[in-house]
């Protein structure tokens, strides 16, 4: 079942099948937490959603760090994969209210969860077959993790905001800096596959806007508005362009002991693309009350966050800041300010707004991808 090997700096590591269809469950993770939003958009559940975006993502990042470091496989492997990708749909069920799955047992979920995490780490350390610097933390701070998940089930579900963050504390803070400070020697981190996945992951986070729309004009009793519609669309592609062509694209790779600062980058994009959607798909329909009088505000915050985690990947990506990259800050401020304007005067036009300031984004990606392209084939020419 397991082959010990020593793993080639030079290897050329693709994402698998297997890790494909892991993507599967956060695929529908996603929507249940941003449906239970959309549900009862308040500033309590707008927080719990970041919560859960962080816990989803934390768990994909630390299973994708396995098959970076050590492409672990083998029938127990598997094995754990599908039971830790239950517990992440349990959990995501148990985000919504009404259903038979209640807080107590997304906790569970999320405990089994955390442990399959530990189990893997421990059969990386099985399969290598030898000592790994800091891979005794990767598989016992999981095991607190899913302790505290456990015990918070005694508690009241007031508590469930605090144990939901301890755990995801006690989890990720010993592994990002002890075992993954250690990323090199024999188990380097794949920088090539790390950009890969979170590349997959982001179109994961577009395909589930589709859906987003799709569900929310079904559902709609009184009619749709299409310019949202295809809004919606155009400002998808257009930051799927400027994401691969505008950032990655570009003419190196980042640095690979930048690594964390590009996941956190990623992390803004799909907050960013999720809360951003979701103000547009809930424009396309024209129910009443489908409309929040600060959906203007909320829909700037997204925008400044895409902008905000595309800068950092931009300014990672070149190493240093370039003119087009100190005018998208001066942009930022600028849409920040009219957030703080929508959402302080709740009786803006909001639609208008959101439309004008959707071209406007859409408009400045396609003209940051359109004149880095010229820079690079005129480099490329001069060369």
């Amino acid at each position: 079942m397991f082959n010990k090997f020593e793993s080639d700096l030079d290897d050329d590591r693709k994402p698998g099948w297997l890790e494909l269809f892991y993507d599967l469950a956060a695929v529908a993770a996603l929507a249940a937490s941003n449906d239970s939003f959309i549900a009862n958009p308040s500033a309590t559940t707008s927080l719990f959603a970041v919560l859960c975006l962080a816990t989803l993502y934390s768990i994909w990042l630390l299973t994708t760090l396995i098959h970076n470091r050590f492409a672990i496989e083998g029938v127990a492997y598997r094995i754990l994969l599908l039971i830790q990708m239950s517990g992440i749909l349990l959990t995501a069920i148990s985000v919504n209210e009404g259903n038979l799955i209640g807080w107590q047992g997304g906790l569970i979920g999320l405990g089994f969860v955390l442990i399959t995490i530990s189990g893997m780490y421990a059969l990386a350390r099985i399969q290598v077959g030898q000592s790994v610097p800091g891979l005794k933390i990767a598989i016992s701070s999981p095991l607190i993790g899913a302790l505290f998940c456990f015990a918070g089930t005694l508690l009241s579900e007031d508590m469930l905001f605090s144990v939901i963050t301890l755990s995801l504390v006690v989890t990720m803070a010993p592994i990002l800096i002890s075992f993954l400070h250690h990323a090199g020697g024999n188990f380097p981190l794949h920088t090539d596959h790390l950009s890969e996945r979170l590349g997959l992951l982001f179109i994961v986070a577009v395909g589930e806007t589709f859906s987003h729309l799709v569900v929310v004009l079904t559902s709609s009793t009184q009619g749709a508005d299409y310019r949202f519609f295809f809004l919606l669309l155009i400002f998808s592609f257009a930051l799927a362009i400027s994401y691969f062509d505008g950032v990655f694209g570009k003419r190196k790779p980042a640095h690979p002991r930048l690594w964390r600062i590009t996941v956190f980058a990623n992390f803004i994009l799909l907050f960013g693309i999720t809360a951003a959607s979701d103000v547009i798909a809930k424009f396309a329909s024209t129910d009443t009350g489908t409309a929040q009088a600060n959906s203007a505000g909320l829909f700037a915050i997204a925008i400044v966050l895409l902008l905000i985690g595309l800068t950092i990947l931009e300014v990672i990506t070149n190493g240093c800041f370039v003119f087009l990259t100190w005018v998208q800050l001066v942009f930022i401020a600028a849409v920040v300010v009219f957030g703080v304007r929508a959402i302080v005067n709740g009786d803006l036009q909001t639609r208008t707004g959101i439309f004008l300031l959707a071209i406007t984004f859409i408009s400045w990606l396609l003209l940051r991808v359109a004149l880095t392209s010229k820079a690079l084939r005129q480099e490329a020419n001069s060369n």
